[in-house]
């Protein structure tokens, strides 16, 4: 199977995982929303919200970093893994006992109160899976079959939870539930560990300069997820300030049709992490043809992707939406002109994580999360939510081609360096330097 075969068969995994995962999520809030009320499924919102809140702000930047690094032949799975367990759970431990101690003065209805308590607990196995599931989700060969388990136990939840709620339970069981179905998670990858990553799997003790390394090495993705949350919430939050309510409910009604076109490119992202990863790691110069053609795929999804919001923007409005978000229609079309180079840029990231330019990423991001809110700065007021969508798109424009350039310059640096390594080693094959192998006392005549 070719790599782009592959990119598109994970692909294929992600994007069917995430529909099945969404229409899990939603018969799950049927389900306790109808059984809980909306007061009880309110403290069911929070305390999983506080939870989700652990997994993330532990993730420090291992979440991909992970996946790109345990994708490559020569990685130390069994030693990442080990160091980002361990320091995940030295963040996420001390935050969880202080959600803990802090839940009464959070809430005042003692079962929110116990609900929020036992959340600490299911965030902490959270943060704890996820370096398993980034290792796993490296692996292109388990990855379906990874994917089928976590949504598995998505449907557990949701069976389970029906039958809690209709035993009479509460919040707090249905918290424990998914912390139950999380270490079951945890109890399956320790259980196939070694049976996917073979003479990787070994788990060294690592020293402290091993942390201190990794740790160094995560922060760039950390920082980058934090500048791509800010960029989300920027042109929403600048909008509610300089304009009005019916402007913010324009962006967002547009803004949903953005989200929605996102879903198979984001797919296809996260199907191609792993693979150029490990084709850039094994076949060097060979592999600039594989992210050539990622790239012209990339290009012609985003384009079809954009397509629609550009030029049917006034029929999805009012078939969707109602006469009343009509109005919406301009500023629908300025997230499709901005869409393509948002995802061709989403793209070129991914690739440059591939292959090590995680500091690229993150200063064009940040550069273009300036941009953004220079351009909302000025073209909020005066337009409202079609100045927000213009922000959004002038901020990906503004940086296409630099992270064009940054991929090309990348992969043809890691070329020469590659190529120069190859002639040390066909000039070295022992001993010291250019073949000169050291003399031994004794052996001079």
């Amino acid at each position: 199977m070719t790599p782009f075969a592959r990119i598109l068969r994970l692909s294929a995994a992600y994007l069917s995982s995430n529909l099945a995962r969404a229409a899990i999520a939603f018969g799950l809030s049927l389900v306790l929303g109808r059984a809980l009320g909306a007061e009880r499924f309110g403290r069911w919102i929070l305390c999983t919200t506080w939870a989700s809140t652990l997994t993330v702000v532990a993730d420090l930047g291992f979440g991909v970093l992970l996946t790109r690094d345990g994708a490559r032949p020569d990685a130390p799975a069994g030693r990442l893994l080990l160091s980002s367990l361990l320091m995940r759970l030295a963040v996420v431990v001390p935050l969880g006992a202080i959600l803990v101690l802090a839940a009464p003065r959070l809430v005042t209805d003692p079962e929110a109160v116990a609900g929020v308590q036992a959340g600490a607990l299911l965030g902490i196995a959270g943060a704890a899976y996820g370096c398993f599931g980034a290792l796993f989700r490296a692996q292109p060969r388990w990855l379906p079959a990874v994917l089928a388990a976590e949504t598995a136990c998505l449907a557990a939840q949701l069976g389970g939870s029906w039958w809690i709620v209709h035993q009479g339970g509460g919040v707090v069981s249905l918290v424990a539930l998914a912390t139950l179905l999380q270490v079951v998670q945890i109890a399956v990858a320790i259980a196939l560990w070694t049976i996917v990553f073979g003479a990787r799997a070994s788990v060294g003790r690592p020293s402290l300069d091993d942390l201190r390394v990794l740790l160094r090495r995560a922060i760039p993705f950390a920082a980058s997820s934090i500048v791509a949350n800010l960029q989300t919430r920027v042109a929403p939050l600048l909008l509610g300030y300089w304009s009005t309510e019916i402007d913010l409910g324009w962006f967002a009604a547009a803004s949903r049709f953005g989200k929605a076109a996102r879903l198979a490119p984001q797919a296809m992202f996260a199907g191609a992490l792993p693979v150029l990863s490990h084709e850039y790691g094994r076949q060097g110069r060979d592999a600039r043809r594989m992210f050539r053609t990622f790239d012209r795929a990339l290009v012609a999804l985003s384009l079809a992707m954009a397509a629609p919001c550009i030029l049917l923007a006034v029929p999805l409005l009012r078939l969707l939406y109602g006469p009343s978000f009509m109005n919406a229609a301009p500023a629908l079309v300025w997230v499709g002109l901005g869409l393509a180079p948002a995802l061709v840029n989403s793209g070129r990231k991914v690739a440059l994580f591939a292959v090590g330019g995680e500091a690229i990423v993150l200063r064009w991001s940040a550069a273009s999360l300036a941009v953004q809110m220079v351009a909302a700065a000025l073209l909020i007021q005066p337009f409202g939510s079609v100045g927000a969508a213009i922000s959004i798109a002038i901020a990906e424009a503004a940086v296409w081609y630099p992270l064009r350039a940054a991929e090309v310059s990348r992969l043809k640096a890691e070329d020469i360096s590659r190529a120069g390594q190859l002639a040390v080693d066909r000039f070295e094959p022992r001993g010291g330097p250019l073949g000169i192998v050291p003399e031994r006392p004794g052996t001079r005549g």
